[in-house]
């Protein structure tokens, strides 16, 4: 059920960028979209489920296409010019969104952006982070700036020949940027997932 569910919210955020038709679930319960509001500072993370998040991605993310995976714990967005069951391969351009789950719960677990772009490092750094903050601007006010402000670290870990990447946790939130591995042929990544603590 949960498949055609998550198909059911695919096609019709896919299909309208309108306020999108409340849909009821098989036991009845009825999947509200994300309505997005303006966060404080000291306000906890937003709360937000894997449908809902998948749904603000599908809208953040006009120039991808979705798809899941069997058991819908995994949904993947990957260039429209991409077939659907790519994998990566090391130093090949690389571009995809994941937002995963436990197959047991209605909740996010993570979101991950991975991309490589052969024009290079700088390009791919900028592709990937953009990419976390077109959908995390939907989402909650407060993540873009984060994403630049731990973007700007990883910089100044590049100058002083340190490692180029950085996790931290803040608002509710724990953030992973990574550009560490990109010369050996992987891409960088920016990733978010709740604090579990």
């Amino acid at each position: 059920m949960k498949k055609f569910l998550l198909l059911g919210v695919i096609l019709l955020a896919a299909c309208s960028k309108q306020e999108l038709p409340k849909t009821d679930t098989q036991d009845g319960r009825e999947i509200k979209s994300y309505i997005n509001k303006h966060y404080g500072e000291n306000e906890p993370a937003a709360q937000i489920d894997f449908l809902q998040l998948t749904e603000v991605a599908i809208n953040s993310l006009p120039h991808a296409q979705a798809s899941y995976n069997a058991n819908a714990t995994e949904v993947k967005f990957l260039p429209k010019n991409t077939a659907s069951d790519s994998k990566f391969e090391k130093f090949n351009d690389w571009y995809s969104v994941k937002i995963i789950r436990d197959a047991d719960s209605e909740k996010w677990e993570s979101f991950l952006v991975e991309v490589l772009d052969k024009q290079g490092y700088e390009q791919s750094k900028k592709a990937s982070f953009n990419a976390c903050k077109d959908v995390w601007k939907n989402i909650d006010n407060r993540v873009p700036a984060i994403i630049d402000e731990l973007a700007a670290k990883i910089e100044g870990y590049e100058k002083s020949d340190s490692t180029a990447a950085t996790i931290q946790v803040r608002n509710g939130y724990r953030f992973n940027l990574d550009a560490s591995h990109f010369k050996d042929g992987y891409p960088v990544v920016c990733a978010i997932a709740y604090d579990k603590n």
